[in-house]
């Protein structure tokens, strides 16, 4: 199954979207092929790489949003929460520069 781990300190750009708890995360710089990729998949939000995961769920979705930054159109993901997200490790790119894991496969 695919996932992504990002660095998302103190929830910058996490809410709560539906009365169901579903939430939204973005707005994440990734290519359309890695957000319609990863639809089913996992998100894993952590404060720094070296931490585990604070929280995390099952995506549903990933819409597009354009920006005024150097990659315009950035990705929003909706995702059910799940137990199952929090406490993971980070796997993927770890260099120091790295803000995403990339789409890894579990």
């Amino acid at each position: 199954m695919p996932s992504i781990h990002f660095i998302c300190r103190d929830r910058l750009n996490l809410h709560r979207v539906s009365d169901d708890g579903e939430y939204e995360s973005g707005n994440w710089g990734v290519t359309a092929a890695d957000a319609e990729k990863l639809i089913g998949g996992m998100i894993y939000l952590h404060n720094t790489k070296s931490e585990r995961s604070y929280f995390g769920g099952r995506i549903k979705m990933a819409r597009p949003v354009v920006t005024d930054d150097a990659r315009s159109v950035r990705f929003v993901f909706r995702f059910e929460p799940l137990q199952d997200a929090r406490e993971v490790r980070w796997t993927g790119a770890d260099h120091g520069m790295a803000w995403t894991s990339s789409v890894v496969e579990d």
